[in-house]
């Protein structure tokens, strides 16, 4: 047997095997670079957040089946049906300032390839018949950018009165543009990459300016300096950088636009290029390549789903340590860390591993870590001690991490130990406690448990599950009460969307033992609730479509794909009881809700061409986005994309 350190030969052989959705390039990555280094801790924030409110549509009675034999077998097919409808019904909002089709986009990308053999031909003039009639009076300015291996070569802009004409120009000017490594060479021709973005017109900057949608640009007399929609979402810079980066480039100082004299404007873009992972001309929204419309089946889960657990699996160093979070910007890995996301991700590779003898010898050089550096033991009592202290929720994590390990029989006395050391942190009315050792600083508790609380519980059934002793089904109990009281009972108080899907799946679990009807209506009323913070209509900007936040509620924290992610799956074990139910308006309604959230994920997953500008492509492909604006790559993102997508698997498609 040889040794799992010897990771590289090892990883490659594994994947190739399981993975082969995986391109061929991402397997030869060297991932002892990659490691973690001075971690730091990130304490957890609000992060499961909803969209704009929206009502759950009654079906009207007549789409109701009976309850007959004949109506029963067909009721799939119904509510597919009524998605297929409503996903037909989808404005997707294409109306761009200038009507190109794919035959005009890639006309215009050969008259860039044109002007760049005339130049290297020496041919001179250009042949005034590329300019056709159609693009004249098209008097839009563009900018052309070169690329050669995902490296900027080169950027210009033109506006003539024809678009094809200022295609030409633009590139003409792109190839004497020198700031980026000297600018193309003969040698660079083979491997050029060019990319078009035609602007639309300004308007003065206000609210309405969308990252990654609109371009900037800061005039002030005969100083002015653009960037175009792209710009943003390449470096991750937010607006008052991108600004302080123009004002620079204008050649004025880095605060000029707090300045009243300086003019600063905004503008759509249409953006669309070649890629060195396409053959095709690849239309790009907010650099990214989207599916405008959740057209969902198994295969689109499934392959998302293998790129996604590829992703995961190379992002576990060689010493049994995922990294926490990457930057595609600068290529660097964050030394940041948090215990709870690295224990799920821990958790995922221990059920993985029951599948293949290479993965389990992984789980182990895993779990050996994770024992070796955060967990702690007092006595009888078991804790996760990372950065000074332990929280309820990584204790919880940790003993979900041992229950789903192969080898729990051999850990059984420290998951013993941690869910002594839950039930220490329990209180005589079922309440828990955020933390066994407190941090030094103030925190606000009862936020903190709206994750802890219904990770606590999971974790308590699970290991009644696994075991079944009756004191953790008791120590369960007896906090879901408490919580059913407080998060569901007392809903229009304490809603916070944060609790919703951790308490769904340890509901689901409590009915399927109990059959309590309690349990049941708790998950009705929770997930309702969440499928009506859901981002169903695309608006304002089409790649808003299936995420889950309320611009209403900021405390609810920031729009990401984690929070959609955890949310449909436990909107998937909800879908469950009400298909044991009979429940037909609920069944569509959640299942609705699972395939929005399922597109908008897929769509934030890093494949192929909207890799375009990355320098290391083999650090992401799988991977899933922060959210549509921020392309930072954290372990959670992924991870609970994973679990979802297993989910739905499971339960959609047996």
């Amino acid at each position: 047997m040889f040794e799992f350190k010897k990771s590289k030969n090892f990883r490659v052989y594994y994947l190739l095997m399981i993975f082969l959705v995986v391109p061929s390039f991402m397997f030869g990555i060297a991932t002892s670079g990659c490691k973690i280094e001075n971690e730091e801790v990130i304490e957890d924030t609000a992060e499961t957040v909803i969209e704009e409110e929206k009502v759950i549509e009654e079906t009207p009675a007549e789409e109701i089946p009976d309850k007959s034999e004949e109506t029963e077998i067909s009721k799939d097919e119904i509510i597919d049906e009524k998605f297929k409808q409503f996903v037909e019904s989808i404005d997707t909002g294409e109306g761009e300032f200038i009507e190109l089709d794919y035959n005009d986009r890639q006309y215009l990308v050969s008259v860039a390839y044109k002007a760049v053999d005339d130049y290297f031909s020496g041919s001179g003039e250009p042949d005034e018949s590329l300019f056709l009639e159609e693009y004249n009076d098209i008097n839009k300015k563009v900018f052309i950018g070169f690329r050669v291996n995902g490296r900027k070569k080169g950027s210009y802009s033109a506006r003539k009165d024809n678009l094809a004409e200022s295609v030409y120009i633009a590139a003409l000017r792109t190839i004497e543009d020198q700031r980026y490594d000297g600018g193309i060479t003969v040698e660079d021709l083979k491997d050029l990459r060019i990319e078009i973005i035609i602007l639309g017109d300004e308007k003065k900057l206000d609210e309405n300016y969308e990252k990654g949608i609109h371009g900037l640009r800061v005039a002030k007399g005969d100083s002015s300096a653009t960037y175009y929609n792209s710009v943003a979402i390449e470096g991750n810079h937010e607006l008052d950088k991108l600004l302080e980066k123009l004002c620079k480039k204008a050649g004025l100082s880095e605060d000029c636009y707090h300045d009243d004299t300086v003019d600063i404007y905004y503008f759509p873009t249409i953006h669309f290029a070649t890629t060195r992972f396409s053959d095709e001309v690849t239309t790009f929204y907010r650099c990214n390549v989207i599916d405008l419309k959740p057209e969902i089946d198994m295969e689109k889960i499934k392959k998302s789903l293998d790129l996604a657990k590829g992703w995961m699996l190379l992002n576990l160093d060689e010493e049994g340590n995922f990294n926490y979070e990457y930057d595609p910007s600068n290529g660097e890995y964050s030394r940041s860390n948090n215990m709870i996301r690295q224990l799920m991700s821990s958790r995922w590779l221990a059920e993985e591993s029951e599948k293949n003898d290479i993965l389990l010898q992984m789980h182990r050089v895993n779990l050996d870590f994770v024992l070796r550096n955060w967990y702690k033991e007092d006595g009888d009592l078991g804790y996760i001690y990372f950065s000074d202290k332990s929280k309820i929720g990584a204790i919880a994590m940790a003993l979900r991490f041992l229950i789903f390990s192969p080898d729990f029989k051999e850990y059984e006395d420290e998951a013993v130990k941690l869910a002594n050391t839950i039930k220490y942190l329990q209180n005589e009315d079922g309440s828990l406690r955020a933390w066994y050792i407190e941090p030094d600083y103030s925190y606000d508790e009862k936020k903190l448990l709206t994750y802890y609380s219904g990770e606590a519980i999971l974790s308590l059934v699970e290991l009644y599950e696994k075991t079944g002793d009756e004191e953790y089904l008791n120590a369960t109990v007896k906090s879901q009460d408490y919580y059913i009281r407080e998060y569901v009972d007392d809903m229009e108080i304490n809603y916070f969307p944060a609790y919703v899907p951790w308490h769904t799946i340890s509901l689901y679990k409590l009915y399927m033992i109990t059959e309590s009807e309690k349990y049941k209506d708790a998950i009705y009323k929770l997930n309702d609730e969440i499928v009506r913070m859901q981002n169903q209509d695309g608006k304002p900007y089409i790649d808003f479509l299936g995420r889950f936040y309320d611009p209403d509620h900021p405390e609810y924290g920031v729009p990401f794909s984690g929070s959609t992610a955890v949310d449909i799956e436990g909107l998937t074990y909800a879908y469950e009881i009400a298909e044991l139910d009979d429940d037909f308006d609920r069944m569509y309604e959640y299942k609705k809700s699972i395939f929005l959230g399922a597109h908008n994920l897929i769509n934030l997953q890093f494949d192929g061409a909207d890799m375009y500008y990355l320098s290391h492509p083999e650090r992401v492909e799988g991977a899933i986005r922060y959210r549509v604006d921020d392309h930072r790559i954290r372990i959670d993102t992924t991870q609970h994309t994973i679990d979802a997508f297993s989910k739905i698997l499971d339960v959609f498609y047996k």
